[in-house]
């Protein structure tokens, strides 16, 4: 949440990689892009009913990251979720992480330059990139 002269002004919505990966590492069912994009409605709801703009991000690759978090159905949901995240007009603004930061031949994958190592995290040159995927003016007041 970006603060101003002591109010609020807008919301910053970043999903995690790890809320797609834990649940098959802990044997629970997958999160479904169903139930994420009615909870992103959610949120942009709460946030427009509160008089604050909403500003989404979309979700990071993380193909590289292993076989018990990078699962197939995983990296499906991360696909059709960034889909709607482009698209709808629930949020104010998107910023466009995942292409931002994506292997243009493997767009599951961080781009190699860009990524930490372990196939989940971004290096520096790939945190770089993730806050050039940023559009200060839809921060403006």
């Amino acid at each position: 949440m970006i603060w101003t002269a002591g109010f609020r002004t807008h919301v910053l919505v970043h999903f995690g990689i790890n809320d797609l990966g834990l649940p098959a590492m802990l044997g629970e069912p997958a999160v479904t892009a169903d139930a994420l994009v009615e909870g992103f409605r959610e949120l942009a709801d709460r946030a427009h009913g509160a008089g604050l703009r909403i500003v989404a991000a979309t979700i990071g690759p993380f193909a590289g990251g292993g076989p018990e978090i990078s699962t197939p159905a995983g990296l499906a949901t991360r696909r059709e979720v960034n889909d709607w995240i482009r698209t709808t007009d629930a949020f104010d603004a998107v910023f466009d992480v995942a292409s931002a930061v994506a292997d243009p031949h493997a767009p599951d994958h961080i781009h190699p330059a860009l990524d930490s190592g372990d196939g989940m995290h971004l290096n520096d040159r790939g945190a770089e990139a993730m806050a050039d995927a940023v559009n200060l003016d839809d921060l403006a007041l």
